[in-house]
């Protein structure tokens, strides 16, 4: 199975394609950032964001997409222009017919490091470790990409697996 995690942003959008085999071994894909110019007007850049993602979707046809949850932020206005981010991507994958599921920061956090309110630097080290990656994955935020995608995949490995108990 293979996921494309997304970790939206308004200045630099994250993203990682992460396989897993069928002997349940995590494999890195590829990994980077969409940098987008704040000096561009936002339908500007969401619109490179939608071509950015769609490219890439079609490059590497993912089973499925992760994108990080909506989070609270006391700033409403960039809040706003996260979401909007947020939807570009997530129309991205559904104008593919690719599934998208969102996950909140804690589940990602506790999925890649086991404790849901791990630190940023936390995060990024495990996810270098579960990868066998020789470096942290820079831009910062394809580090955040790729946990997603791991997130997705445990968590739909083990939905399968609950699925096969219960179907027995």
């Amino acid at each position: 199975m293979r996921v494309l995690g997304i970790d939206c942003g308004t200045e630099c959008t994250g993203y990682g394609v992460v396989d897993l085999d069928c002997r349940d071994k995590l494999g890195c894909v590829s990994f980077g950032g969409i940098r987008l110019s704040v000096r561009e007007p936002l339908p500007v850049r969401l619109a490179n964001v939608f071509e950015r993602l769609t490219a890439l979707i079609q490059q590497y046809q993912p089973d499925r997409v992760a994108i990080e949850d909506v989070f609270y932020s006391i700033n409403a206005k960039s809040a706003l222009k996260l979401g909007q981010v947020r939807g570009v991507a997530m129309l991205a994958a559904s104008s593919q017919k690719i599934h998208v599921a969102e996950y909140a920061p804690l589940t990602i956090k506790a999925s890649v490091v086991g404790y849901g309110r791990a630190e940023k630097e936390q995060v990024q080290l495990m996810v270098a470790r579960l990868l066998c990656l020789e470096e942290i994955p820079q831009p910062v935020d394809a580090a955040d990409a790729l946990a997603i995608a791991i997130c997705d995949l445990h968590t739909h490995a083990t939905l399968s697996r609950q699925s096969a108990v219960v179907a027995r």
